[in-house]
C-alpha cells in the first residue's frame, strides 16, 4: 500500500506534496477514538454528546489555525429546532360489531409520525401498497385502509434492507384518513422489530425539523398506523378472511378490488409532545492565497451528528456513519492547513448536524451561508467511507469509492475529480449510485443535496452500505483506515484543482439537478 501510494503521489504537484504526504491512518483512527467515545453518547442532534463533538471539533480547527467562521467569532452556527414526538398515552380504538377494544400506543400498534389529531373511520382492505384498486366510485374515501406491508413482488423477500423498503412504502389514494400497516409475524419486517425502530428513532425519539419549516406533507398525510398481525386477524375476521386468505387473495392480482371489513371501524386518538431545543454546525476556514478568488470558496462537508443512545442503552456510535467523514475533513483542514503553500481560493470546512433528522445542518447552512453561495465553487460531500461493501467486498475489491453527483450540475468538477485521482490513488470510481434511478436514491439522502439544490456543484463520496448501518454494532474497530485514507487523498487533491481552477466551473443548462 505504502509503494503504490509514494509511486502515484509522483504525478502530484510540488507545492500541494507536504500536505498530502502528512495525511496518516494514525490521525484518522485518533479522531474517530474520540467521535465514537461513551462520552459522546451517539452524537445525537441537540443532545449533550453532540455537542460536547462540537466542542471538540471546534477546538480541533482551532489548533489547526482555521479562522473561526460562526457565531461572534466562534467556530460554532447555531439554530434552533423543533422536536416533536408521540405522546405515549395516544391510543387506537377498534369496533368490530357490538365489540370494542382499545390499545395503547406499542401495544399491538404504533405511528410513525407525531401529530395531534383524533380521526374515526370505517376499515376497507386494500391488498399491498402496489395494488391497484378502482378508486372511480369512491371505495376508499373517507376510509381507513388495511394493507399489507411493501409491494406484491417484494413480499417474500425478508431481507433486512428489503423489508425496511417494504415496511416504510407508502399508497398514495386521496381521501383516505389513515392507512394500517401489516406487519410480518417474524423477521426484520415483524412488529416486534418495526417497534424496536420507532422506538429507537422518530417518532419516540422525536421528529425534528428548523423552526418555521415542519413539513406540510407530514402534518397534513394521512397517518400511517403499523399493527401486528394478532390486531391484522381480528380486524378480518369481520370479512370472513384470515390473514394467509387475504395475503393469498391480494398476491393473486395486480389489479385489486377492495374489501369492506363490514361492522369494523377505527378510532385514533394521537397526541403530540413538542420540545424547543438548539444545535450548531462547526465551521472553520483557511484564506485562499490569490488577492481575487480568495472570495470565493470549496466546501468540505461532512455531518457529525448520529443517532444517539437507543431505549436499551446501547450507543449508537456511527463510526462508518459519519464519523468517518468528520474524521476525514478534521485530516483535510489538518493538511492543508500545514502545508507551506496555500491554493488560491478559500477552503471552508463545514462539519454539520442534523443530517440523520433530515439534513437540517446542511439546509440551514445553505439558507444562512457564512460565504454566499454565488461564490461558493463547489461542495465536495463525505459520508460513509470507511467500510467495504457486501457486492464490493464478495468481489474482492476494496480501492473503490461511490462517486454520486459529480457530473450532474458541472460535468467539469467531474474531470477534476477523475484527474486528481490519476495523479493519487488510482481508486476505482463506482457511480453506481449515481444512477437516477437507483432504488436508494442516494443523491438525495446527504448533505450535499442541500447545495446541489441551490445550484452549486457537488461530489458526494461514499463506500456503501453494510449490515451495520445504524446499528450499534457500527464501531470503530471495523473502519478500514489505510483506505480511508487514500480517499482522503482524493479529495484533497480534487480539493486543490478545484481551488486553483481559473474560473467558476461551468454548469449544465437548466440550473440545479434535483
Amino acid at each position: 500500500m505504502l509503494a503504490a501510494v509514494r509511486i502515484a503521489a509522483q504525478d502530484i504537484p510540488s507545492d500541494e506534496m507536504p500536505g498530502y504526504k502528512s495525511m496518516n491512518s494514525d490521525d484518522l483512527r485518533g479522531y474517530e477514538a474520540v467521535l465514537t467515545a461513551d462520552s459522546l453518547e451517539g452524537r445525537e442532534t441537540s443532545y449533550p454528546g453532540q455537542k460536547r463533538a462540537a466542542t471538540y471539533i471546534a477546538d480541533e480547527f482551532r489548533s489547526f489555525g482555521l479562522k473561526p467562521m460562526g457565531d461572534d467569532g466562534t467556530y460554532l452556527q447555531h439554530f434552533d429546532v423543533i422536536l416533536r414526538k408521540v405522546d405515549p398515552a395516544s391510543s387506537l380504538a377498534v369496533r368490530a360489531g357490538d365489540a370494542s377494544t382499545r390499545y395503547r400506543w406499542g401495544d399491538e400498534f404504533m405511528t410513525d409520525g407525531a401529530r395531534d389529531t383524533t380521526l374515526q373511520g370505517p376499515v376497507v382492505f386494500a391488498g399491498f401498497a402496489d395494488s391497484k384498486v378502482p378508486t372511480e366510485d369512491g371505495v376508499l374515501d373517507g376510509k381507513i385502509i388495511l394493507i399489507f406491508a411493501g409491494s406484491r413482488t417484494a413480499a417474500p423477500d425478508t431481507s433486512r434492507m428489503q423489508s425496511m423498503r417494504r415496511l416504510f412504502a407508502q399508497r398514495r389514494d386521496r381521501g383516505i384518513r389513515a392507512t394500517l400497516v401489516i406487519t410480518d409475524a417474524e423477521g426484520a419486517a415483524s412488529f416486534d422489530a418495526v417497534s424496536k425502530i420507532i422506538r429507537d428513532f422518530p417518532p419516540v425519539r422525536g421528529r425534528m425539523s428548523l423552526v418555521g419549516e415542519e413539513s406540510r406533507s407530514r402534518m397534513t398525510s394521512a397517518p400511517r398506523i403499523f399493527i401486528s398481525p394478532s390486531l391484522a386477524t381480528s380486524l378480518l375476521r369481520a370479512a370472513g378472511l384470515t390473514l394467509e386468505e387475504a395475503r393469498t387473495s391480494a398476491q393473486s392480482s395486480p389489479t385489486f378490488a377492495p374489501i369492506t371489513l363490514p361492522g369494523v371501524s377505527v378510532t385514533l386518538d394521537s397526541h403530540m409532545l413538542q420540545e424547543d431545543r438548539s444545535t450548531e454546525n462547526v465551521i472553520g476556514t483557511i484564506e485562499g492565497s490569490d488577492p481575487l478568488l480568495k472570495d470565493q470558496v470549496v466546501v468540505f462537508s461532512a455531518h457529525y451528528d448520529h443517532l444517539g443512545i437507543g431505549t436499551d442503552g446501547r450507543i449508537y456510535r456511527g463510526a462508518d456513519d459519519d464519523a468517518s467523514g468528520t474524521s476525514t475533513i478534521l485530516e483535510l483542514a489538518r493538511a492543508f492547513a500545514t502545508n507551506p503553500v496555500r491554493p488560491k481560493r478559500t477552503l471552508l470546512f463545514l462539519t454539520v448536524v442534523g443530517e440523520e433528522k433530515g439534513l437540517l445542518g446542511s439546509k440551514y447552512y445553505t439558507t444562512h451561508p457564512v460565504i454566499p453561495l454565488d461564490r461558493t465553487v463547489a461542495d465536495l460531500n463525505i459520508d460513509m467511507i470507511g467500510r467495504v461493501d457486501p457486492p464490493h467486498e464478495q468481489k474482492g475489491e476494496t480501492q473503490y469509492v461511490y462517486v454520486i453527483g459529480s457530473d450532474k450540475i458541472s460535468p467539469e468538477l467531474d474531470s477534476l475529480l477523475r484527474a486528481a485521482n490519476a495523479q493519487t490513488e488510482r481508486l476505482d470510481f463506482d457511480y453506481k449510485y449515481n444512477d437516477e434511478s437507483d432504488p436508494e436514491q442516494l443523491y438525495r439522502r446527504s448533505d450535499h443535496y442541500n447545495f446541489a439544490s441551490k445550484g452549486v456543484p457537488v461530489s458526494f463520496f461514499f463506500t456503501g452500505l453494510h449490515a451495520d448501518y445504524h446499528q450499534p454494532t457500527d464501531t470503530p474497530d471495523k473502519i478500514l483506515y489505510d483506505r480511508m485514507l487514500s480517499i482522503g487523498r482524493v479529495i484533497y487533491a480534487t480539493g486543490w484543482k478545484v481551488a486553483d481552477f481559473p474560473r467558476q466551473l461551468d454548469r449544465k443548462p437548466g440550473g440545479p439537478a434535483q
